[in-house]
């Protein structure tokens, strides 16, 4: 009975999950550079649109901050 529920808990899950990102919110894309990955946000998901909005608050704090030094 356990299992059961368990494997219905985790297909539940899977359908939650975008296609593209798999519910991590980051898409990595094949570079042509050796052993780099190009990751970015995924744009199919809640999760990537997530990721991108703390992605840009933390550039912004970046940015007031070294506005305040350089004065």
């Amino acid at each position: 009975m356990v299992a059961v529920r368990k494997s219905i808990e985790e297909k539940d899950k899977s359908e939650d999950e975008c296609i593209q990102c798999r519910g991590t919110g980051i898409v990595s894309y094949w570079s042509e550079f050796s052993y780099f990955e190009d990751r970015r946000s995924c744009n199919m998901c809640e999760v990537g649109q997530q990721v991108d909005a703390k992605i840009a608050d933390i550039i912004a704090r970046v940015q007031t901050e070294e506005h305040a030094l350089r004065r």
